[in-house]
């Protein structure tokens, strides 16, 4: 919510909230009106009651764009149920609880969705980097010309002993 709040006008209208228990999902719309000075509190979905479940609110032809934000080891069926309702999908990292998952995942989206024009994107911290932004102001602002290609390579060291290199879904191929 910090980020579609960040974004201001531009972001999306945050319709409807989703989470598997009833309170976390009221919780969430309830601090959803606060964080994004909304009028009105957005729809909330949960698993308590089949008539408001996650099924129901996918079903819903003016929700277009889904952000989903689940413990790994759920959100990978939750991002295929999603493009299967047809919806854009913004994830967030990692994408499955390890290697393997998220290949399947990933060449499912690729096969299935992706010729559809469904769009599936995985939160990445890097597009808020200033560096970036300042780019992409340059490139809008008519600044160094017509782009017509570009690559990044990014290289990050990372200690093998470090708790966020040893996460299965960095290493463990199943």
């Amino acid at each position: 919510m910090p980020a579609l709040a960040a974004l201001g006008s531009a972001a999306p209208p945050l319709l409807a909230v989703y989470s598997r228990s009833e309170k976390s999902s009221r919780d969430l719309a309830e601090a959803a009106v606060q964080i994004l000075s909304l009028k009105t509190a957005p729809s909330i979905y949960h698993d308590e009651d089949a008539s408001v479940n996650l099924d129901v609110l996918l079903g819903r032809k003016d929700i277009t764009i889904v952000t989903i934000a689940l413990p790994i080891t759920v959100q990978p069926n939750i991002i295929l149920k999603s493009l299967a309702a047809g919806k854009h999908v913004l994830s967030e990292k990692p994408i499955a609880p390890d290697v393997k998952k998220g290949i399947e995942l990933i060449d499912t989206y690729h096969q299935l969705y992706e010729n559809k024009g469904q769009v599936w994107r995985v939160a990445e911290n890097y597009e808020a980097e200033p560096g970036y932004r300042a780019a992409a102001a340059a490139i809008l602002l008519g600044k160094i010309g017509k782009v017509i290609f570009f690559k990044t390579l990014g290289v990050m060291n990372m200690d093998k002993d470090s708790k966020w290199y040893k996460r299965p879904w960095r290493t463990v191929l199943m």
